[in-house]
């Protein structure tokens, strides 16, 4: 089963990054968790006074190539988000 890697970056390119990774069965579903992941931590941003649009959530592999990225203002202005943005 594949790993991926949740890294959150900001509006100033500043990255956290996820260090353990989850295992998910393909690149949908690691898409979907992140869209729940990234409405859950909507509230952590707010109560600390950041405005969770001006953060994105890059997903990795293990080879630590991008596979897609999620805006947190796609989640919020799209409700439902049906496809990843797929890196080229």
């Amino acid at each position: 089963m594949p790993r991926f890697f949740f890294h959150v970056r900001d509006a100033h390119r500043e990255l956290s990054r996820d260090e353990f990774g989850l295992d998910f069965h393909d690149v949908e579903t690691a898409f979907v968790m992140t869209c729940f992941a990234a409405r859950h931590m909507r509230i952590a941003f707010t109560v600390c006074g950041r405005d969770p649009r001006d953060y994105i959530i890059e997903v990795m592999n293990a080879a630590d190539e991008l596979v897609f990225e999620l805006p947190f203002s796609m989640v919020f202005d799209h409700e439902i988000v049906r496809r990843p943005i797929l890196s080229s």
